[in-house]
């Protein structure tokens, strides 16, 4: 009786393992596809580039081109943690979202923080970015849902999250030669954040990226600085600032300003203006070093 029944479990041993060889494959590819799908669903991409397993991705269109990225948070909603998928182009902006289904986990009241899910909710995040993606009593620009304000709050609270942690890696996007035209390459110094601008000989200054608190938000912005120590050029990488008023330091004539020292605050944008100024300089003062 024992020979018997070690002979039927060894068969079976060998049976399990040829069908799990056969199949693990199959099962790996299918489940990369349905995840490739559901990051397409907030951003158009062709490929997907994964930074961090399983929460952050690149995006690229068919070009090479990157064109944003996906990141996944969880939030802790009425029910549990909320799963959700954001889509972020270069400008900072949502492309898309899409919360996980009660079949895909989502532990939300139905009928009322499973409402979440509707189109009616998550086209509210739709070119949205920084604090506009909070409800409006939190100072935001998206409705909530009547009788599910703990799931409208975490869902909101967790895109906002995720812009302010993930958003630093769409900086490399941006052009650096518009701040030296004459540099041939940049050779990263600190990861997505500082750069030698490189001739085909000598180095020219440097690039880096830095952040500061505007009015109503973040303000991301680009510098180049050259050995001299003279700023080459500024750019704004995010702002957020009230329409008309702070967002006026975007304006091409006050950053070429910069070019020949700091300027003066912008009269009607106080806050906004000074916050970049002091922005760079504190920039200047963090990275000058690396000029010797």
């Amino acid at each position: 009786m024992v020979l018997t029944l070690f002979i039927v479990a060894l068969v079976c041993a060998v049976v399990l393992s040829f069908v799990y060889a056969f199949t693990s494959p199959r099962i790996k590819e299918t489940k990369k596809k349905l995840s490739l799908e559901g990051l397409r669903q907030v951003i158009e991409a062709r490929e997907f580039k994964n930074i961090i397993p399983d929460t952050l991705w690149q995006a690229f269109d068919s070009a090479g081109n990157r064109v944003g990225i996906v990141y996944r948070v969880f939030p802790r909603g009425y029910g549990g943690p909320i799963p959700i998928t954001v889509g972020l182009g270069p400008d900072g902006k949502i492309t898309g979202i899409k919360i996980a289904s009660a079949a895909e986990g989502l532990k939300e009241t139905p009928g009322l923080g499973v409402k979440t899910t509707e189109p009616e909710f998550t086209g509210q995040f739709i070119g949205k970015c920084g604090n506009d993606v909070l409800l409006k009593k939190d100072g935001g620009t998206i409705d909530g849902i009547t009788a599910a304000t703990i799931s409208s709050r975490a869902v909101c609270n967790g895109i906002k999250q995720g812009i302010d942690t993930y958003s630093k890696y769409l900086g490399p996007t941006y052009d650096k030669k518009k701040l030296f035209p004459g540099a041939k390459s940049f050779s990263p110094i600190i990861k997505d954040t500082l750069w030698y601008a490189l001739s085909d000989t000598d180095t020219l200054g440097i690039v880096f990226i830095g952040a500061t608190s505007g009015y109503l938000d973040t303000i991301k912005f680009i510098v180049g600085l050259n050995k001299k120590k003279k700023i080459t050029g500024v750019d704004i990488l995010y702002i957020n600032e009230s329409a008309g008023f702070g967002d006026k330091i975007k304006d091409q004539n006050f950053l070429n300003k910069f070019k020949k020292g700091m300027p003066e605050a912008i009269t009607g944008a106080t806050i906004s203006s000074k916050a970049l100024i002091n922005g760079v300089k504190n920039g200047i003062k963090r990275f000058k070093e690396y000029l010797k």
